[in-house]
């Protein structure tokens, strides 16, 4: 690879601090920087324009950490001293009075992710939590055991990471239990976005680490030759910045840990972090001021940048999202990416041909990697497939051999081929990118093929082909690729892309299997499956889940109920599927019939299923109204009522008049020396209180049924008993 050559030229520096920088931070509001320094106070600076809005003073001692809220309403500084003051994010006036937190040097603090608590580190050995309402410490500080250098909480709020001259330490803050303890010795922690890697730095290289198991990834990273003091992730979690006391800011590609940028400077440099939108860098130190650099327009190895409408793109606010994009293009007409991201939210809209004629707008004015990805999107949406297929080939022309970018290339031309109906081709091609891309991550590969897969198992089971779609169903849930719970963060650009909601994709998967399964007639398998799900999601999806929990329940116990009503049914000739009538009576005892009931239905559907079709005689005409022609067959009549909603009403069951047994028997072709067979008439005279009941019943039913032979169904030419 060749030498990198560092910049040495800012675009811009804010200046006016005496001292030393030792931490900067940027508000969410895009537009406003804050520093704290060796001079005692804090500087609130205006992005745009580059001038001091506001000097804080209120410290006796240096300034040597701070931390704006997720909101932006509180910033809290840390000093020397060990004093901590808290500041109002809009005014810059302190709410408190200089809080006397630790008694040695406070070196960090950080908010948790609702803002209620600040966390503080301290030399004093100890990490303290301050109620954000009160400014009253909470409950016991955590006993490190060593200097505290760097406090961060996780994305999710669930964990803190603690650097101490010793090691890394993982807390649950809300119990002060810890998590895992990781050996080395480190000034800085920085989280991923998705919460799935800690970074550390303290020494000449940064450590990876692995959250779901705590052990290290990969080898060092190195390139510096001095303490890294600070490290900073991206917005987009793909780049990593570090500041060092070698006088440089490094600029890191998370993917193959390779140093894509380096910045010098004059001196020491103590804090770095990102502009929100992700395009600079600002980095301070003991040159006295803020210097603030370009991320190379080519360093990101994901495809889609941040942009102003990328939030109302994950929240499906589509409509907002153009009007943002289209707000932009009027200032910037020759942005080619405008045109892109434009061109991808009139795809999730279905305006396909606005989304085409954005994409060609971008090509038009500078071919490039987004613009011919939008392309192949748009023209896959309108089914010209071969001419998408080009596109993507085009695009892949841009990529500069990155086998990150390759991939992700990849996998957005697999689910575009799969949404124009080329499933073969789409699932081909995601499992040919384990030999494409040997090297990079399989998980992303994992999560596009279970979706697509959980797609698969939809359309089966919209075209009722139940058991094919339970299979999809259950090949989803028992895959590892929906296993870490921040799997939504990691994935956004397809969210943005495709409009995927992968933070439901896993219950709502265990859903449709247990539908699945009942819907195809197998009650063990559908119970198992509702259990697997209820002992693998958390509290909170189960919560969420409760009312369809309970109606699946109710429907599993109907179907139990109805199957009670032929106990011992032999399948032969009456239903393929082995487990349709299996082991139900172990899960109900709801409503059975009375034993005369009971009986006089199963001789009725024994004998119905040991008919074989012959040709019957020309029935009578009617001499009242015509008969009934029952088509539905008991599976997909049982089928039908577990389709419905609760409130639906179910159709009236049909009785058939089987008084006239011996006849019917006949006209069938049903053996007449069937001694085993119990007409109704026979049952019922054995109760001699039975006759009026018996006139009652012939009063009632005055209605012929027609049976229908339903061989497709069931198969073997035998009848089937509607009802």
């Amino acid at each position: 690879m060749s030498q990198l050559i560092p910049s040495t030229t800012p675009i811009r520096t804010f200046e006016n601090h005496e001292q030393a920088i030792w931490a900067v931070a940027v508000f969410p509001d895009k537009r406003r920087m804050i520093t704290g320094s060796d001079d005692n106070t804090l500087r609130l600076w205006d992005l745009e324009t580059g001038v001091v809005l506001k000097k804080m003073e209120g410290h006796s001692n240096w300034v040597m950490a701070l931390a704006v809220s997720r909101n932006g309403q509180i910033i809290a500084s840390g000093d020397s001293g060990g004093e901590v003051i808290a500041w109002h994010g809009e005014t810059g006036e302190s709410i408190t009075q200089p809080i006397k937190a630790h008694p040695f040097q406070i070196t960090s603090v950080d908010f948790s992710r609702d803002g209620t608590v600040l966390a503080t580190g301290s030399w004093d050995k100890t990490v303290k939590f301050w109620s954000t309402k009160t400014w009253q410490m909470q409950g016991d500080p955590i006993e490190c055991g060593g200097l505290v250098h760097c406090v961060r909480y996780s994305p999710s709020g669930e964990l803190l990471a603690i650097a101490t001259n010793y090691n890394i330490q993982i807390y649950n803050p809300g119990t002060r239990e810890e998590v895992a303890s990781l050996t080395g010795w480190n000034l800085s922690l920085v989280w991923t976005p998705d919460g799935t890697r800690l970074l550390s730095g303290g020494s000449v290289s940064i450590l990876e680490w692995d959250t779901s198991t705590w052990q290290q990834v990969g080898h060092p990273w190195k390139g510096h030759t001095d303490t890294i003091n600070a490290i900073a992730i991206h917005p987009t979690g793909t780049l990593v910045a570090s500041a060092s006391s070698d006088k440089h800011v490094r600029l890191w590609q998370l993917s193959d840990q390779r140093t894509i940028a380096i910045f010098q400077h004059s001196s020491v440099q103590r804090c770095v972090t990102f502009s929100v939108d992700g395009k600079h860098i600002l980095s301070g130190g003991h040159d006295n001021k803020v210097s603030e650099w370009v991320v190379p327009q080519n360093a990101h190895s994901k495809i889609l940048d941040i942009t102003t409408a990328r939030d109302a793109c994950i929240t499906g606010d589509l409509s907002i999202a153009e009007e943002l994009l289209t707000a932009e293009i009027r200032t910037n007409a020759d942005d080619v990416i405008l045109y892109a991201h434009r061109s991808f939210v009139m795809a999730r809209k279905h305006d396909l041909d606005h989304a085409l004629e954005d994409a060609i707008k971008s090509i038009n004015i500078r071919p490039s990697l987004i613009g011919f990805i939008s392309k192949g999107i748009a023209l896959c949406g309108k089914g010209h497939v071969r001419e998408a297929r080009v596109a993507f080939d085009v695009a892949s022309m841009f990529t500069n051999q990155n086998s990150e970018t390759n991939q992700f290339l990849l996998l957005i031309k697999a689910v575009a081929l799969f949404s124009a109906d080329q499933h073969e081709e789409a699932m081909l091609l995601i499992k040919d990118l384990a030999a494409a891309c040997p090297n990079v991550d399989p998980l992303a590969r994992r999560v596009v093929e279970t979706y697509l897969r959980v797609q698969l198992g939809i359309k089966a089971f919209d075209s009722a082909h139940h058991d094919e779609a339970a299979d999809h169903f259950t090949a989803t849930v028992n895959s590892d690729a929906f296993s870490s719970k921040y799997i939504h963060f990691a994935y956004q650009d397809l969210t943005v892309l495709f409009g995927w909601d992968l933070k439901s994709l896993l219950l709502t998967t265990h859903q449709k299997r247990c539908q699945a399964f009942l819907s195809a007639g197998k009650l063990d398998e559908a119970l198992e499956a509702h259990k697997y799900m209820m002992d693998a999601i958390d509290d909170i999806a189960k919560a969420s889940c409760l009312d369809w929990s309970n109606e699946f329940k109710d429907k599993c116990s109907t179907f139990a109920a109805m199957q009670a009503e032929i106990p011992g049914q032999e399948q032969d000739g009456y239903d393929a599927d082995p487990s349709f009538f299996y082991g139900t009576h172990q899960h109900s005892q709801i409503s059975r019939p009375r034993l005369q009931q009971r009986l006089g239905r199963l001789k009725r559907f024994r004998l119905a299923m040991t008919r074989r079709p012959q040709e019957a005689p020309a029935p009578a005409p009617p001499t009242t109204s015509p008969p009934v022609a029952v088509t539905t067959t008991i599976r997909t009549h049982l089928r039908h009522l577990f389709s419905r909603s609760p409130h639906h009403a179910t159709p009236p069951v049909v009785e058939v008049p089987f008084a006239q047994g011996r006849q019917r028997n006949a006209a069938a072709g049903a053996p007449g020396s069937e001694h085993s067979l119990i007409r109704d008439e026979d049952l019922l005279s054995l109760d001699p209180n039975t006759q009026q009941h018996r006139q009652q019943q012939q009063q009632q039913h005055q209605q012929a049924v027609a049976f229908h032979i339903d061989p497709g169904e069931h198969g073997r030419g035998k009848f089937c008993v509607c009802c």
